[in-house]
Protein backbone atom coordinates (compact mmCIF):
# COMPACT_ATOMS: atom_id res chain seq x y z
CA UNK A 1 0.00 0.00 0.00
CA UNK A 2 1.08 3.75 -0.74
CA UNK A 3 0.67 6.44 1.69
CA UNK A 4 0.49 9.67 2.04
CA UNK A 5 -1.42 12.48 0.06
CA UNK A 6 0.47 12.57 -3.31
CA UNK A 7 0.24 10.62 -6.40
CA UNK A 8 2.55 10.04 -9.11
CA UNK A 9 2.03 9.01 -12.90
CA UNK A 10 4.30 7.29 -15.08
CA UNK A 11 4.76 8.17 -18.58
CA UNK A 12 6.16 5.05 -21.06
CA UNK A 13 7.37 6.48 -24.30
CA UNK A 14 8.26 3.74 -27.21
CA UNK A 15 10.31 5.45 -30.12
CA UNK A 16 8.73 4.39 -32.98
CA UNK A 17 10.94 1.67 -34.93
CA UNK A 18 10.89 -0.01 -38.50
CA UNK A 19 8.71 -3.52 -37.78
CA UNK A 20 10.77 -4.45 -40.47
CA UNK A 21 13.80 -5.25 -38.26
CA UNK A 22 11.63 -6.61 -35.45
CA UNK A 23 11.35 -10.16 -34.78
CA UNK A 24 8.19 -11.79 -35.00
CA UNK A 25 7.85 -12.55 -31.49
CA UNK A 26 8.05 -8.94 -30.43
CA UNK A 27 5.60 -7.77 -33.08
CA UNK A 28 3.09 -10.47 -31.54
CA UNK A 29 3.79 -9.35 -27.92
CA UNK A 30 3.33 -5.68 -29.16
CA UNK A 31 0.00 -6.96 -30.19
CA UNK A 32 -1.03 -8.93 -27.17
CA UNK A 33 -0.07 -6.17 -24.48
CA UNK A 34 -3.23 -4.49 -26.31
CA UNK A 35 -5.71 -7.01 -24.70
CA UNK A 36 -7.58 -6.39 -21.83
CA UNK A 37 -7.94 -10.47 -21.19
CA UNK A 38 -4.39 -11.17 -21.91
CA UNK A 39 -3.38 -8.31 -19.31
CA UNK A 40 -5.14 -9.98 -16.37
CA UNK A 41 -4.16 -13.36 -17.32
CA UNK A 42 -0.62 -12.24 -17.22
CA UNK A 43 -0.99 -10.51 -14.37
CA UNK A 44 -2.75 -13.72 -12.45
CA UNK A 45 0.26 -15.78 -13.51
CA UNK A 46 2.87 -13.47 -11.92
CA UNK A 47 0.71 -13.62 -8.67
CA UNK A 48 0.76 -16.94 -8.78
CA UNK A 49 4.74 -17.28 -8.86
CA UNK A 50 5.19 -14.51 -6.69
CA UNK A 51 2.98 -16.76 -3.93
CA UNK A 52 3.93 -19.59 -4.64
CA UNK A 53 7.85 -18.86 -4.18
CA UNK A 54 6.39 -16.58 -0.56
CA UNK A 55 5.16 -19.96 0.53
CA UNK A 56 7.99 -21.77 -0.53
CA UNK A 57 10.56 -19.88 1.46
CA UNK A 58 8.17 -18.02 4.63
CA UNK A 59 11.61 -16.68 5.97
CA UNK A 60 11.14 -13.80 3.08
CA UNK A 61 8.64 -12.38 4.37
CA UNK A 62 9.92 -11.54 7.55
CA UNK A 63 11.74 -7.88 7.61
CA UNK A 64 15.37 -7.75 8.27
CA UNK A 65 16.18 -5.47 11.06
CA UNK A 66 19.63 -5.18 10.20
Amino acid sequence: MISGGTTATTTLVLEKTDEMNLSPRILELRKKIHSQEYLDSAIQRIAQVISGKLVENPEELKLQTE
